[in-house]
């Protein structure tokens, strides 16, 4: 009986002192306030965060009292939507953590984008991060346990694994560019790389700034090469990425190439061309494989097997292993739920102020890709504008657009051209013609109820101005 009673007492013992000594080697993981975003939002998500079972199992967690408030409010941290990884790697050791895990949430036409990445206080990388968005908060639930999950894997493979880092310099900006917008776009791409998992990741910090002030760098859209790798060298970085922004007609072109330290030389560089902020998001996968992986036929088979765009709807985060592709991450936006996509039924009416003078048209359009749709409908036209003179048309058309959503609407460009089938009717005498008209056409949907259009139609002999407006049923993109 002694025996086993002093038996249990060592089991005891030895399975106390593994608890003690797994929970000591945990790490410790502050969580920030979340920014942005409307009412208390990214409190909720900093605090839902808190309490997920995968972060309880794998960090020591900072717990979310009015004293940490304090601590922030004492040393005036500006927590806002961008915070840089210094301002957070100080308050990390401020709260003893060796990781802090922050995000800011982003409003996106009806969406809003929450990003979050963690990051390591002694080395300041970003070791983890995760981007999604959603309608409504109760959709943050759905998508906590794979954030989570995503985080941890990260941040653990970093513990493990000595990989390469890459230094993230100052966007350069074309004027006119918003300056928050290709913050944000530098936060996902910094997340796509850790998914390609090649890289560990140095966001733009002010040890980076004072190194560029140091040493005399002007970022003014062109960075020598040179003095890129010199720089990378004073803030201890295996790798440079270069990026801008810059204007291309109507378009943003954001460019980005990354540079061997050692010598200078570039490993890889791409660029795409974005209109709105939700497409730069989209593009920023494709980009991180092009820059992460020099072998071009390698990197777009890559590409080609990427889910389709409109991810900003589907969670992005990090993995744990880089792949040759990756498997959808959720459900994604419908072709009717696209707001960059206009399907719709309508009725107009309008005017030529010629022959037809009045115009009754029925009309549909399908979008078969993001951005462009194409329109099917015929025109009813009556009245000649000369006294006894009868007057009858049909003409039936199709056009292709280009399409730019705005809120609840959007504005289109595009051609096409139809048959002009008419008759005259002047009592004794019917005379018909056909004529084929090609159409230059533009216009407005306004709440994705009321329409207002201009084409000008020519036989390359005669031009004709239509004007008119009507109502549009719109299917899916009703919030946009």
């Amino acid at each position: 009986m002694f025996m086993r009673r002093k038996l249990l007492a060592v089991m005891v013992l030895i399975l106390g002192s593994a608890t003690v000594a797994f929970s000591q080697a945990r790490p410790v993981l502050g969580i920030l306030p979340f920014v942005g975003g409307e009412g208390g939002d990214g409190e909720a998500i900093a605090t839902l965060i808190s309490m997920e079972p995968e972060i309880l199992r794998s960090f020591t967690v900072v717990p979310r009292t009015a004293a940490l408030n304090a601590i922030f409010e004492e040393h005036r941290f500006q927590l806002e939507g961008l915070t840089d990884s210094d301002t957070i790697a100080g308050i990390g050791r401020m709260l003893n953590a060796d990781y802090v895990l922050s995000g800011n949430i982003r409003q996106l036409e009806d969406r809003n984008l929450v990003i979050a990445t963690i990051v390591n206080v002694e080395t300041f990388e970003q070791v983890g991060g995760y981007f999604r968005t959603y309608r409504t908060i109760e959709e943050v639930r759905d998508f906590l346990p794979s954030m989570s999950r995503n985080m941890v894997d990260t941040a653990m493979r970093q513990r493990t694994a000595r990989l390469p880092s890459l230094a993230m310099l100052p966007f350069t900006l074309a004027p006119g560019i918003d300056a928050q917008d290709a913050e944000t776009l530098s936060k996902i791409l910094a997340i796509e790389i850790l998914n390609t998992g090649e890289y560990v990741v140095l966001p733009r910090t002010s040890t980076i700034q004072a190194a560029l002030d140091e040493m005399d760098f002007q970022m003014l859209g062109y960075t020598e090469d040179a003095g890129m790798a010199a720089l990378g060298r004073a803030i201890n970085a295996d790798m440079v990425l270069s990026a801008g922004v810059h204007r291309l007609g109507v378009l943003n072109l954001f460019t980005a190439q990354v540079l061997h330290v050692s010598d200078g030389s570039m490993f890889a560089g791409a660029s795409r061309d974005y209109q709105v902020l939700a497409d730069g998001i989209d593009l920023m996968s494709e980009l991180a494989i092009l820059l992460t992986d020099p072998n071009l036929d390698r990197a777009e088979a890559r590409i080609a097997a990427l889910p389709p765009a409109g991810a900003t709807t589907a969670p992005r985060a990090a993995v744990s292993t880089p792949t040759p592709g990756r498997a959808p991450a959720g459900p994604r936006p419908g072709a009717f739920e696209d707001p960059s996509r206009f399907w719709s039924v309508g009725f107009s009416v309008g005017t030529t102020f010629a022959e037809p003078w009045a115009i009754g048209t029925l009309q549909a359009t399908i979008s078969p890709t993001r951005h462009t749709f194409l329109r099917i409908g015929g025109d009813i036209g009556f009245v000649s504008g000369v006294e006894d003179v009868g007057y009858f048309s049909i003409h039936p058309f199709a056009h292709y657009a280009f399409f730019i959503p705005f809120t609840r609407g959007g504005w289109y460009i595009g051609a096409g051209g139809g048959l002009m089938m008419e008759s005259y009717d002047f009592g004794d005498v019917v005379i018909s013609r056909n004529i084929f008209m090609v159409d230059l056409t533009t216009g407005f949907s306004i709440g994705n109820i009321f329409a207002i259009s201009y084409t000008l139609r020519t036989d390359f002999a005669h031009v004709i101005h239509r004007i008119s407006t009507g109502f549009t049923i719109r299917f899916g993109g009703m919030t946009n």
